[in-house]
């Protein structure tokens, strides 16, 4: 993303990384520190920051809050790994794979607390309504990663509840990362409102990205192909199929889902049976319908003709995304 919005955030966060390194417990915060350094394009701070530019804000204390929300991201990827058993992320090993499980755990926790640590030093009139909507995105996304590890041990699925699950586990970080900003500037509720609904779709968008990446993404993932599939998960293109498939052959791909021998060919046989259905496509339509309806978002919204552009063309980029 734009280094130029994020050069005070960066700064703030080079600062908590010293902090870390300067810390005697190094078994406790060596993890944080690799973390940070192999995180991604640092998508919600740089959206935080942007949509509260966008709609006149000024304060420098923007910036914490952003690194407040990287944090508490980072916090739920280390978790969230530890609970899919993931071996890797963004090409690199998982916390939980790099040290134990019992590191991870308290390495998490630790910068969980430190979240609240950040945003408790920020100065604004809202500060308090802050404090309440962080909290609340915090409960919503361990509600949403419940849901998702009781999905996998249900059957039966419909395409709403996994979008709801998605609204809470992806999409409550994002929507505060796109409305916290009109919250501390006092802006109409409507305009609230409307960024508030632009991050929980572009949390629909993120998910249903990863869910169609994690099997049809190339090495750029850094993540092993079909791990959702092995983990039993009722993705969006496992839901997909669900709708569309014949009696028959929903029979056959139960029976490879839940396998747990020669898991990698059965990958390529359900790669196979999606095709026969187009799920690819109908994810890809989807993910395009979701768009539209961000710009539509966009267009209604306050801002200036020229910072819509921007804003749009910034999802775009971001719905090209191959890892």
């Amino acid at each position: 993303m734009n280094e130029k919005e994020l050069n005070i955030y960066l700064h703030k966060k080079k600062e908590l990384l010293s902090f870390f390194e300067k810390k005697s417990f190094q078994g406790l915060y060596k993890p944080l520190n690799y973390i940070f350094s192999k995180e991604g394009k640092n998508i919600r701070p740089f959206f935080l920051i942007l949509i509260y530019k966008f709609y006149g804000g000024r304060n420098a204390s923007i910036n914490s809050v952003a690194l407040a929300v990287q944090a508490l991201h980072n916090f739920t990827l280390i978790h969230d790994d530890i609970m899919d058993d993931s071996p890797k992320r963004r090409g690199k090993l998982t916390i939980h794979k790099k040290w134990d499980v019992n590191t991870a755990i308290l390495s998490g926790d630790a910068l969980m607390i430190y979240s609240y640590q950040i945003l408790s030093s920020v100065k604004f009139r809202n500060d308090k309504k802050l404090l309440s909507f962080f909290t609340k995105t915090a409960i919503q996304i361990c509600e949403g990663q419940q849901l998702d590890m009781d999905f996998q041990k249900k059957e039966n699925i419909k395409i709403e509840d996994y979008l709801n699950m998605i609204n809470l586990k992806t999409g409550a970080l994002f929507a505060f990362s796109f409305s916290v900003g009109t919250l501390l500037l006092g802006s109409d509720h409507r305009e609230q409102k409307k960024m508030y609904d632009l991050g929980i779709l572009l949390g629909q968008l993120f998910q249903l990205q990863d869910d169609f990446l994690d099997l049809y993404g190339g090495k750029e993932v850094g993540k092993q192909k079909g791990l959702d599939l092995l983990n039993n998960k009722k993705t969006y293109l496992v839901l997909s199929f669900y709708r569309v498939a014949n009696t028959k052959d929903l029979q056959k791909f139960k029976k490879l889902f839940y396998s747990k021998k020669q898991q990698q060919e059965n990958i390529l046989k359900i790669i196979d049976l999606f095709n026969i259905y187009n799920v690819k496509e109908i994810v890809v339509s989807k993910v395009n319908t979701i768009i539209n309806s961000i710009n539509t978002i966009i267009n209604k919204s306050a801002i200036s003709d020229k910072r819509k552009k921007q804003l749009k063309s910034y999802i775009k980029l971001l719905s090209k995304r191959n890892s």
